[in-house]
C-alpha cells in the first residue's frame, strides 16, 4: 500500500529533507497517524540513501574552496589579456593614421607630378663616357673599389651577340676542365 494520494509527493519530499518548516510541520503530524506514509518516507530514504554521495575529502574540501577565487582570478587575466590586445591594435591604427597624414599629401603631390627624367644619363659601352663628369665617376670608382677606368677600355668592349658565343665557349671549356 502506498502513501496518501495528497501526500505522495511531499513524502519523497520530507524523506530528502526538502520541505519548508510550516509543510514540514504539517507532513510530521500526518506522518505520526499514517503507517502508509510513514513506510513511503522509510522506502524514500533507503533509496536516497543508495544514491548519496560519500563525504568530501579533505583536498576536494580545499579544492572547493579556493574555486571561486581561482576562477575570479583566470576571468581577470582573460580580460586583461583582451584589454591589452585591442589597446595594441589601437595603438597600431592610431600611428597608421599619422603616418598616413604625414606621408599622404607629399604622395598626392608625387602622383600629380607630370613625369620627367631626372637629368642624369649614364654612359653607354663604346660611347666615351662623357655624359657623366670626372668627378662624380671617380667618386663612383673609389665608392665600388675599382681600379679607375680609361676611355680606352671602354671602347675596347665589343657590343652585340658575340660575347654570348664566347662566353658559352669559355664555360664549356672550363667544364671540360673539371
Amino acid at each position: 500500500m502506498g502513501a496518501c494520494v495528497e501526500y505522495e509527493e511531499q513524502a519523497s519530499l520530507h524523506a530528502a529533507g526538502a520541505l519548508e518548516d510550516e509543510e514540514a510541520t504539517r507532513f510530521r503530524s500526518h506522518l505520526e497517524s499514517c503507517a502508509a506514509c510513514q513506510a513511503e518516507v522509510a522506502s524514500a530514504q533507503e533509496v536516497l540513501g543508495l544514491v548519496t554521495l560519500p563525504p568530501q575529502t579533505a583536498i576536494e574540501t580545499r579544492a572547493q574552496e579556493g574555486l571561486g577565487a581561482r576562477t575570479l582570478a583566470a576571468w581577470r587575466r582573460e580580460q586583461t589579456r583582451r584589454w591589452m590586445g585591442r589597446r595594441a591594435l589601437g595603438s597600431l591604427a592610431a600611428v597608421a593614421a599619422v603616418v598616413a597624414l604625414m606621408l599622404g599629401p607629399s604622395a598626392l603631390e608625387r602622383l600629380k607630378a607630370p613625369r620627367t627624367g631626372t637629368g642624369m644619363t649614364v654612359p653607354v659601352a663604346g660611347s666615351g663616357g662623357d655624359d657623366l663628369d670626372a668627378e662624380t665617376m671617380a667618386a663612383f670608382e673609389a665608392w665600388a673599389g675599382l681600379e679607375p677606368l680609361d676611355s680606352d677600355a671602354l671602347a675596347s668592349i665589343p657590343d652585340g651577340d658575340d660575347d654570348m658565343v664566347d662566353w658559352d665557349d669559355d664555360f664549356d671549356d672550363l667544364g671540360e676542365a673539371l
